[in-house]
């Protein structure tokens, strides 16, 4: 069974380019987004995963938008597109999409990519083999990523585990 993920991002028209909270993206523009979109896409699954783009606007529609498509199919994996997750303005979208997605698909794993454009490392981190839905449990390199984190390096539980109860 191969893997299918879902892409769910800004429709490239439900953006007004000039608001303070989408000039923090350089150079995004109506047209840079689609291609993004498309971009992204096309590399997933030319990686060799199922992949469905849903693109949504704010709000209620939103919604039920992203509804309509987890009626219609079951999907392995959701990737929420940074417009979405990093803009102040729309964390209650995000937050009710996650939970939405989470209702409905509790098996999926959330997947987020680390700059404006997905690459199938994104989803490899969980799915590295694009024919078998099984799922990693954590990362490979999430060990690794959190001893680097000079937060987390101070915490003693980072190097030794949780701390004992006194």
């Amino acid at each position: 069974m191969s893997v299918s993920a879902i892409q769910i991002g800004l429709h490239p028209d439900a953006i007004d380019y000039g608001a303070p909270e989408f000039a923090a993206f350089t150079g995004l523009t109506r047209e840079r987004l689609r291609a993004a979109n498309d971009d992204n896409l096309a590399l997933l699954r030319d990686a060799g995963y199922e992949v469905d783009g849903c693109q949504i606007d704010f709000g209620e529609t939103a919604l039920d938008t992203v509804r309509g498509m987890l009626r219609r199919k079951r999907y392995d994996a959701v990737l929420i597109g940074a417009g979405v997750r990093l803009t102040p303005g729309n964390t209650l979208l995000f937050e009710s999409i996650v939970n939405l997605v989470h209702t409905a698909l509790p098996h999926a794993r959330f997947i987020f990519n680390h700059s404006a454009a997905a690459t199938p490392d994104d989803i490899r981190r969980y799915y590295p083999d694009p024919a078998s839905a099984l799922a990693l449990g954590i990362p490979r390199d999430l060990e690794e990523t959190a001893m680097k984190n000079p937060g987390n390096a101070a915490r003693p539980e980072a190097a030794h585990g949780p701390r004992e109860k006194l």
